[in-house]
């Protein structure tokens, strides 16, 4: 099925009574019957929408914000700890002390063998957490 806007298909009667496209933007005016004597002009009042799309609240913004640095800095921390980084360098030392501060919570969520690999999985679980805490937070805010 093709899409014609504005435009009526050949094959259809010309019994439509709508105007053409272009002469109903803002402001939405019609004219009454072409074959009458007086014409007169409707204008049809726009109201503003009821749900907007996307309502833009400075608080949920924040949330969402502090979840993605959470998230990222204990990203960064597994990506640091996988790639054997030194950690006697500031940079990385101030990094993944905030990412143990942040994973403290799953400090002992599961326990492996091996350290880094319990470290993967137990900051892997905190960022995907702290992540869907601050949007699911931001959308209970955003109403």
């Amino acid at each position: 099925m093709a899409l014609h806007l504005g435009r009526r298909r050949r094959d259809e009667p010309a019994t439509e009574q709508r105007p053409p496209l272009r002469q109903r933007l803002w402001p939405r005016r019609t004219t009454a019957d072409a074959e009458s004597t007086a014409t007169r002009t409707v204008v049809v009042e726009r109201r503003p929408r009821r749900w907007p799309r996307r309502r833009i609240n400075p608080v949920s913004t924040m949330i969402m914000a502090a979840g993605w640095a959470a998230a990222l800095i204990l990203a960064l921390g597994i990506l640091l700890t996988w790639g054997d980084a030194n950690p006697g360098n500031t940079l990385v030392d101030a990094t993944l002390d905030a990412g143990r501060w942040l994973a403290t919570p799953f400090h002992d969520a599961f326990t492996r063998s091996d350290p880094e690999h319990q470290l993967y999985l137990n900051w892997g679980i905190a960022a995907a957490v702290y992540y869907a805490m601050a949007r699911v937070v931001s959308w209970l805010i955003r109403f």
